[in-house]
C-alpha cells in the first residue's frame, strides 16, 4: 500500500484474493474511475452472478459504437458507459 501511495496513487485494500472477482469486468469498480471513498461501497455492491452479463453488454455497446472504425468517442466515453452499465 505504501509503495502505491508513494507513486502518487490512492491505494485501496480490496480484500483477500478470493474476493478479487469483485474487480472483474462487469463489476462496479471495473474501469469506472472511482475515488478512494467510492471504492469500498462499489466493491461491496458487486454481484458475482451479474458480472458476465454486464461485461458482455459493455463489449456489445463498444463494438456497436466504435466497430465501424470511423467513430472515436471522447476520452471519458468508456468510463461513462461502464458506470452506466456496471453501477
Amino acid at each position: 500500500m505504501a509503495l502505491v501511495e508513494d507513486t502518487g496513487l490512492d491505494a485501496v485494500d480490496a480484500g483477500p484474493l478470493e474476493d478479487s472477482w469483485r474487480q472483474q469486468p462487469g463489476a462496479p469498480v471495473y474501469c469506472t474511475d472511482l475515488t478512494r471513498d467510492e471504492m469500498g461501497p462499489a466493491l461491496a455492491a458487486a454481484e458475482k452472478k451479474r458480472l458476465p452479463k454486464r461485461r458482455d453488454l459493455s463489449v456489445a455497446v463498444i463494438q456497436e459504437r466504435v466497430g465501424d472504425g470511423t467513430t472515436n468517442p471522447d476520452a471519458n466515453w468508456g468510463v461513462r458507459l461502464v458506470r452506466a452499465i456496471n453501477m
